[in-house]
């Protein structure tokens, strides 16, 4: 596994800047934008979990405060063909705060 990765960024790191990376750090770990459990349960899955396969490696990484709902998520996640799930326990925000996941979780 490649020692340099880049860190999930809402409204950043999206499936065409990831592809971007991809381009100049072929060997980097790439991230989804923090995704909600709740969103990839009931949102539009294409438009949220869509990668290209030249991201490889690439990880999902969700953000939950429901065990059932982060179980569910991370299934979608593995059935989409992700190399890594990657539980969202250290963003500090207050907007994350707020929803009852990220940092408080611990």
């Amino acid at each position: 596994m490649s020692r340099l990765s880049v860190a999930p960024m809402v409204d950043r790191t999206d499936r065409h800047f990831r592809w971007i990376l991809r381009k100049l750090a072929p060997q980097t770990v790439l991230y989804s934008e923090m995704i909600t459990a709740p969103a990839i349960l009931r949102g539009d899955k294409n438009h949220l979990l869509d990668y290209d396969p030249s991201e490889h490696p690439v990880a999902l990484q969700i953000a939950a405060d429901d065990p059932e709902e982060t179980g569910a998520a991370c299934a979608f996640g593995r059935a989409w063909g992700y190399d890594e799930l990657n539980l969202n326990c250290g963003c500090p925000s207050d907007k994350v705060q707020e929803a009852h996941f990220g940092a408080c979780l611990m």
